[in-house]
């Protein structure tokens, strides 16, 4: 960028971008010279929020731009940022709609939104989609989910995928999650991963979390460690459990903590409870205080219980009131209680 370019765009410091194919590779590689070239941030002041600076490069494959961006506004600056537009607006300035939805956006609850909104249409600006999204999102009902949907229609907007998927969060039953899905489909959008994921989170029942992942594969897509995480909840039983992590096995996804950790919860028996902790050490992962927190509630004897705390000391963790209160329900005499004792002093 020569310097008369870079004198050019005053506004230029919220966004770099980021261009071309051996660029991008070399920038996913993690060289740490490439990165410093392309995330260096402009020295000058910004004065105007909406703009955004873009180069372009033509592909070698396609007759289309490459364009990457990378937003380089922390949270601080966007909060400081928001506050000085609300000044503004309050003492009478009117600025343009993307000056009021990064207000919007930062409005602490729904209600206050609502009060934003009315000061939005006030001041004669058109909300926009962006604006109807972040107000859905601070829905806290699944009633004012369906309000902020029904704004967005007498505004002539059209919903798009994130107006869904938010309004689905905040769905209490899965028939009203269904329900999302169909008018998904009936605005003729593809429901994505995060969609089915969210109704995955719906469901109750294992078959009803199957019937998720059928619907996934009717959709040529393919499901993902949430996916398999979320059903494995759903599980009544250990057989069903192991089959969940089968199948995580044959997409040829790598299980996390959170699997064996869910399966050690589903786990039946002591024996069960070992074998998940000889599968996380296969796969070196390290079991954390919720781990062998599970692992205390299975034990079935003193003995084992005890050997459990060994586990947790010899990982150099601090046993919580949780482990110690899962090693008192496995104490039998009074010396054992007063064993416990000692060790809730010790780790108070």
């Amino acid at each position: 960028m020569n310097h008369n370019k870079q004198n050019q765009d005053d506004s230029d410091d919220d966004w770099t971008v980021v261009q071309g194919r051996k660029e991008k590779r070399k920038l996913r590689r993690g060289k740490s010279e490439v990165r410093k070239d392309f995330y260096r941030p402009y020295q000058h002041e910004s004065r105007n929020p909406r703009r955004v600076k873009i180069e372009r490069r033509g592909s070698a494959r396609q007759n289309k731009p490459n364009l990457r961006y990378y937003p380089r506004i922390n949270r601080s600056d966007k909060i400081e940022r928001a506050r000085e537009f609300r000044q503004r607006i309050l003492a009478g300035e009117l600025l343009d709609l993307s000056s009021y939805n990064t207000v919007f956006r930062l409005t602490p609850d729904y209600y206050s939104s609502l009060d934003w909104l009315e000061q939005i249409v006030f001041d004669r600006l058109k909300p926009d989609l962006f604006t109807f999204n972040s107000l859905m999102n601070k829905a806290e009902t699944w009633d004012q989910g369906f309000e902020v949907l029904e704004m967005i229609k007498q505004h002539h907007l059209k919903p798009n995928l994130i107006t869904f998927g938010t309004l689905m969060n905040k769905a209490d039953t899965l028939n009203q999650a269904s329900e999302v899905l169909e008018m998904v489909k009936q605005h003729r959008i593809k429901p994505n991963m995060i969609t089915f994921n969210t109704l995955m989170k719906k469901t109750r029942t294992w078959n009803q979390g199957s019937e998720v992942l059928e619907m996934i594969k009717q959709h040529h897509l393919k499901p993902n460690m949430i996916t398999f995480n979320t059903l494995m909840k759903k599980t009544k039983t250990w057989n069903q459990t192991s089959e969940v992590l089968e199948m995580i096995k044959r997409h040829h996804l790598k299980p996390n903590l959170i699997t064996f950790d869910t399966l050690m919860n589903k786990a039946e028996t002591w024996g069960q409870a070992s074998e998940v902790l000889v599968m996380i050490k296969q796969h070196r992962l390290k079991p954390n205080m919720i781990t062998f927190g599970t692992l205390m509630n299975k034990a079935h004897t003193w003995k084992q219980a005890l050997r459990v705390l060994k586990m947790i000391e010899q990982h150099k963790i601090k046993p919580n009131h949780i482990t110690l209160s899962a090693l008192r329900k496995k104490a039998i005499t009074s010396s054992q209680r007063d064993q416990v004792t000692q060790l809730e002093r010790r780790y108070r």
